[in-house]
């Protein structure tokens, strides 16, 4: 078996930080039922302060306050959500864009330097561990399910931006309930997919037992058994815009009280992870209507998980987000002579007159043509008073409007990101420093036996929720992903594409052949498909194979005995 070196130890460091953070929760006493974890992507104080006074009464999220979070990377003191959420699911800190897997060579500190046979390497995840535990598992987001965030839980990839493997992957993790958008990375080409392998994935979802739901309908009418809820070609719509332009789709609050409906009727309990995904891209866009729709929703959800807690008696919920973005105060350069006379409507009124977000008023000036078509130098500024009187009340003068033009185009991407850019300096009391993440620490909420208090690391939280579970994250990834060419030294392994972009790891071993197809969890031999407890991952960097210990044993015809993953 690989030694862990360097990384068990500062895997025990990391345990070691969380458990000193538990308030609740003393050493040896009995785990937690279930685990509930909620992240507000791209989410700080400044947001929540303003989502309060903006609601005009307390957040959910206002009475379970603990601490905080830090959230640098292992390569950056600003994350990415990739390697902030891995942290989160692993327990382990890892490189700009990953998921799932160890760090790359080149860390902030000498102390985060990855030992060599750590680098890139698949990282087993709570979400993993929960289910050979024999609990129920659920992912909730309103992004693409093969988003940063909930792919950190469910995937193993060195890029983010691999979405089509993430999504086989999610597939194959047996995760009783997924629900959020990735409709697109479902099918294939053929049916208006993006899916280059030509495998219908929901197809394969419904063989293997799944209800696929397209629609808030749908999902009320699941009552039992697994759930996968595809609900948009994309992401879901923003929740200021959802009642008017997709109402068929179901709100957070309503995924996130659904899936704990449905988890909660395993005996041995659950672990659920919800985003509100879209937080962090209203951020991203200096946008105060798509960011307090999103957040106001969000709360709701914790509310859901709250009362669940409080009655089950035996749920910890975590809920923090994985960075900041945007930079958003309560204050701008136009109050700084101003901000002491501050009153309540000259902050929140602009706000309470908006009525979409910035994505859909640009979607609302370009139409009827396809948005990402369209270039603001084809976009008349008579048109952008329109759209925006109409969506946020506010007059622009001809001069403003073309000005948001000029914006616009310096961002071809996001041309969007220019209403908030121009109209929240001017026409609103608050203000944003950045399109990006910045790397300040954020807020930390907890309830529930083992809640922790204090500031704490961003690996903490996996290393927590893994404790909270009665779960030993060490023995889970010797459990899952051991490495094919050194354990097993004596076999010829290959990794072949056998077309359309499918990998397929091929082992010889004596007068024993075996194929493993990659991102998925079926080992074919002797002629028989056995579907394994965990995935089949290869890491082109490192041009190594990983695979379920079961999987080993099975290539070696011994007797499956796989050894305890539980807390001692």
């Amino acid at each position: 078996m690989p030694s862990w070196n360097r990384y068990q130890v500062l895997a025990q460091v990391v345990l070691g930080l969380a458990l000193q953070a538990v308030c609740a929760q003393a050493a040896g006493t009995t785990p937690v039922k279930n685990v509930i974890v909620l992240i507000a992507d791209g989410c700080s104080s400044e947001q929540y302060t303003l989502a309060r006074w903006f609601q005009g009464k307390p957040l959910a999220l206002d009475g379970i306050l603990v601490g905080g979070l830090k959230t640098y990377i292992n390569d950056s003191v600003v994350a990415d959500s990739a390697p902030a959420s891995t942290a989160f699911a692993t327990g382990f800190r890892t490189s700009d864009k990953f998921i799932g897997v160890g760090p790359k060579p080149g860390a902030l500190r000498p102390d985060l330097e990855p030992a060599e046979d750590v680098r890139y390497r698949p990282l087993a995840t709570v979400l993993e561990g929960a289910r050979l535990l024999g609990k129920a598992t659920g992912v909730v987001a309103t992004s693409r399910v093969t988003h940063a965030t909930p792919a950190a839980y469910v995937a193993h990839v060195t890029s983010r931006k691999l979405e089509e493997d993430i999504m086989i992957q999610a597939v194959h993790q047996n995760v009783d309930v997924l629900l959020g958008g990735g409709k697109d990375y479902l099918l294939p080409r053929s049916k208006q997919g993006k899916r280059r392998d030509g495998e219908d994935l929901s197809a394969l979802l419904r063989a293997r037992g799944y209800a696929v739901v397209e629609d808030r309908a749908g999902l009320a009418a699941a009552k039992s058994g697994r759930v996968f809820g595809a609900f948009a070609m994309g992401p879901m719509a923003a929740e200021i815009d959802r009642p008017h332009t997709r109402p068929q789709e179901p709100n957070l609050a309503e995924m996130a009280r659904k899936a704990i409906e449905l988890l909660s009727s395993d005996p041995d309990g659950f672990f659920l992870m919800i985003e509100g995904s879209q937080i962090d891209w209203a951020c991203h866009a200096n946008d105060p209507a798509h960011l307090l729709g999103d957040l106001v929703m969000f709360d709701e959800a914790v509310n859901v998980a709250l009362d669940f807690a409080k009655s089950d008696g035996n749920t910890l919920v975590l809920a923090f987000s994985d960075h900041n973005t945007g930079g958003m105060s309560i204050g701008n350069r136009a109050t700084s002579r101003t901000y002491s006379q501050m009153g309540v409507e000259e902050l929140i009124g602009p706000f309470k007159r908006m009525k979409a977000s910035a994505p859909e008023m640009w979607r609302k000036l370009c139409a009827p043509r396809d948005p990402e078509e369209v270039k603001p130098d084809q976009v008349k500024p008579q048109d952008v008073q329109k759209v925006v009187e109409e969506c946020w009340g506010i007059s622009l003068s001809l001069n403003e409007a073309r000005h948001l033009l000029q914006v616009a185009g310096l961002d071809s991407e996001n041309p969007h990101n220019a209403f908030g850019a121009v109209i929240c300096p001017k026409w609103t009391n608050v203000g944003f420093t950045s399109h990006g993440h910045t790397g300040g620490d954020v807020p930390l909420f907890a309830f529930g036996p083992g809640a922790p208090v204090g500031l704490l690391d961003g690996p903490a939280i996996g290393a927590l929720s893994a404790s909270a579970l009665g779960l030993d994250l060490e023995k889970l990834n010797q459990r899952l992903y051991v490495d094919l060419q050194r354990e097993v030294a004596d076999a010829r392994v290959s990794v072949v594409d056998s077309g359309e972009n499918k990998l397929v790891v091929r082992v010889l071993l004596g007068d024993r052949s075996a194929e493993l197809p990659v991102h998925k969890n079926i080992l074919t031999i002797a002629g028989k498909s056995i579907e394994l407890e965990g995935l089949v991952v290869y890491v082109a960097e490192t041009k190594k194979a990983y695979l379920p210990l079961q999987a080993v044993q099975l290539l070696r015809g011994q007797p499956v005995c796989l050894p305890s993953i539980a807390r001692q």
